[in-house]
């Protein structure tokens, strides 16, 4: 029965409702991820009396929040291009860093390197100036190490950041899937009412997770919420979660891939490009890598340039120079995945064409194919793989054997031409007498010439050549022939070159009939300073890229590219920040608490329960005031 006590006690108790979640909303203004609430009132059912109907007061029909998810998806979606980015930050600082310093980096142990050579060469006799050069390269292969140490040492912590992520990403999973169970009970309970506290805390958990990985979200009738990470790779469905784990690379076991069982068959690091996981993944393949092989590449090209260089001259026990510098060259792995037990190693055989990209080597139907392992393009192979017929991949600079030469249809490698040479670069020298100041060969012209031509100092081209130190006489049968050694005549063109047993030199100018040059070894020539200078020049030689790079060059350029890229990874973080700050403005202009708003709510809801008070007092009057009337006591 409608009734005036009935409607003032319905209107207490809704606006004391009213009152207790605004003053959860002023108390929740801090909380993350906590949603406004509104308590939502509606009318009593109204009191039927004939033809008319009186309200019957109020109800309380639900507690909403405040919640779009549109504006949560924008938040979760900014929050993973941001932790990908910072992640990405963090590396390609460091490594800017690295390679970048110019104090006892390794642009000043190469200036310092090619000074000592050009002060050699002023004195190639000198103990001193020789023990300066070799204190140089050492100091030049410690640059090289500590920079190939401090490289790989990010490679780990990558996999450490790796680990600890995907742990947390099974403990946010195992907690929504905690928080389904409840919230499907709670709602049914609730007769429909979604436990607001509940999904407040479940988004949170989304929220936290997506600055780990890229997630998107799908909800069930019965409020259930499924969680899909990657491309679209389940983490929380139906009540079930799938726990990501940590496998080795199958080519290179000390780098950990994201897989969704142990036994690594559904790795799923590829569709992984967002969130600080992807961040790691990213930085690891696109920052860290890169810089071990390209840091690699130029050890390479040094150590080939400046071996030659020595192989090529003489020291100063007028024995051909040994190898200045040792450094481990191309790895091969083999696929974990291989059915068999081949394996295959690789050699250079153009110093200038290798690249500081990664090689896959498949077998498939009988056939190999090398890929880039960066760029996914198809390198030209030629041979059969074994060891007297290699396959060559003359554009790359390499050569590769495998073991047996027809492995297992589907068995791969990963060949890694220059990931080990910067941290095992050496020097293999022991002694300064070792090092090949003097030019391997002499030339003269003989005194009785009487044409105008000069002969120049002449070069090494093969310091294998058994007959390099021999004598060797070119006569001008004509002033437009010549022979060598007695040999067949030869057209000469003035300036061109002249080559046998491993040497070559240029004659210039007008020759007569019956002039003689001579070209041998250069016996006794310890103070020659020839190769001195050509090592000191070899600073500006081209090495790498078919000779159009030199070291030093090489050097700068990476430090540019570091720098730069490092700079662009800046920029992008900042205008993802910028981004992400206004999706998060875009969440609290709908979920967040406004302490003016609650603050007038109280007031109203205040002055409503005060009213309803007042009737229920005013009620009080007017039936004591009946009473009395009936019983005659009133006056």
């Amino acid at each position: 029965m409608s009734d005036v006590f009935g409607i003032s006690l319905s209107a207490l108790q809704a606006f004391q409702q009213a009152l207790a979640v605004t003053s959860n909303n002023i108390a929740n203004a801090n909380t993350p991820g906590y949603d406004v609430e509104t308590a939502n009132l509606t009318a009593a059912v109204p009191q039927s009396y004939g033809q008319a109907a009186i309200g019957n007061g109020v109800d309380v029909a639900s507690v909403s929040r405040a919640f779009s998810q549109t504006a949560e998806n924008q938040l979760y979606s900014s929050q993973s291009s941001l932790g990908q980015l910072n992640a990405l930050q963090t590396y390609s600082s460091q490594i800017d860093d690295i390679v970048g310093s110019t104090g006892g980096g390794l642009t000043t142990a190469l200036r310092s390197y090619y000074g000592a050579w050009s002060t050699l060469a002023s004195d190639p006799s000198s103990t001193a100036s020789r023990q300066a050069v070799l204190s140089a390269a050492q100091g030049l292969a410690q640059s090289f190490q500590s920079t190939g140490s401090q490289l790989q040492n990010l490679s780990n912590n990558i996999n450490t950041g790796i680990a600890a992520d995907v742990n947390q990403i099974n403990s946010i999973a195992s907690s929504i899937t905690s928080l389904n169970q409840q919230i499907v009970v709670g709602t049914a309970q609730a007769g429909g009412q979604a436990p607001n506290t509940l999904l407040d805390q479940r988004d949170q958990l989304v929220s936290n997770l997506s600055q780990l990985v890229g997630v998107t979200t799908t909800t069930d009738a019965d409020g259930a919420m499924n969680v899909f990470v990657g491309n679209g790779q389940p983490l929380v469905l139906d009540g079930y979660t799938t726990q990501l784990t940590t496998v080795a690379n199958p080519y290179n076991a000390t780098q950990l891939e994201v897989s969704t069982s142990t036994d690594g068959t559904n790795t799923i690091s590829g569709s992984i490009t967002t969130g600080d996981l992807g961040g790691l993944l990213a930085a690891r393949s696109q920052v860290v890598n890169p810089a071990i092989n390209q840091v690699g590449q130029i050890a390479l090209a040094l150590q080939q340039n400046a071996n030659s260089l020595q192989n090529s001259g003489l020291d100063a026990n007028g024995n051909f120079g040994a190898n200045l510098f040792s450094a481990t060259g191309p790895t091969v792995s083999a696929s974990s995945n291989n059915t068999d037990a081949a394996t295959a190693a690789a050699t250079i055989t153009n110093v200038g064409a290798l690249t500081a990209d990664n090689y896959v080597l498949s077998y498939k139907a009988g056939a190999y194919s090398l890929t880039d392992a960066t760029s996914g393009a198809t390198v030209a192979l030629t041979g059969a793989g074994t060891a007297a017929n290699p396959l060559l991949a003359a554009s790359v600079g390499l050569a590769i054997v495998v073991t047996p030469a027809v492995p297992a249809a589907g068995d791969s490698f990963l060949i890694s031409p220059t990931s080990q040479a910067a941290g095992s670069f050496a020097v293999a020298l022991t002694s300064t007498s070792q090092l090949a100041a003097a030019g391997a060969i002499v030339t003269a012209a003989a005194d009785a010439n009487t044409g105008t031509a000069t002969i120049s100092a002449g070069t090494v081209t093969n310091a294998a050549n058994p007959n390099l130190l021999a004598a060797a006489t070119i006569a001008f049968t004509s002033p437009t022939t010549y022979t060598i050694n007695g040999g067949a005549a030869n057209a000469y063109t003035s300036g061109g070159n002249i080559a046998a047993d491993g040497w070559q030199v240029q004659i210039s100018g007008t020759p007569a009939t019956g002039d003689v040059f001579t070209v041998q070894g250069n016996v006794g020539g310890t103070g020659d300073n020839r190769n001195a200078l050509a090592a000191a020049a070899a600073q500006s030689q081209g090495v790498l890229s078919n000779g159009t790079i030199s070291v030093n060059a090489a050097v700068s350029g990476l430090i540019t590219g570091v720098g730069s890229q490092a700079q662009q990874i800046n920029t992008s973080q900042t205008a993802q920040t910028a981004v992400n700050t206004q999706a998060q403005s875009a969440v609290q202009s709908v979920s967040g608490v406004n302490l003016d708003t609650e603050a007038a709510n109280l007031l109203q809801w205040q002055q409503a329960y005060q009213a309803a008070a007042q009737v229920i007092s005013t009620g009080n009057s007017l039936f004591t005031y009946l009473l009395d009337s009936i019983n005659g006591t009133y006056t």
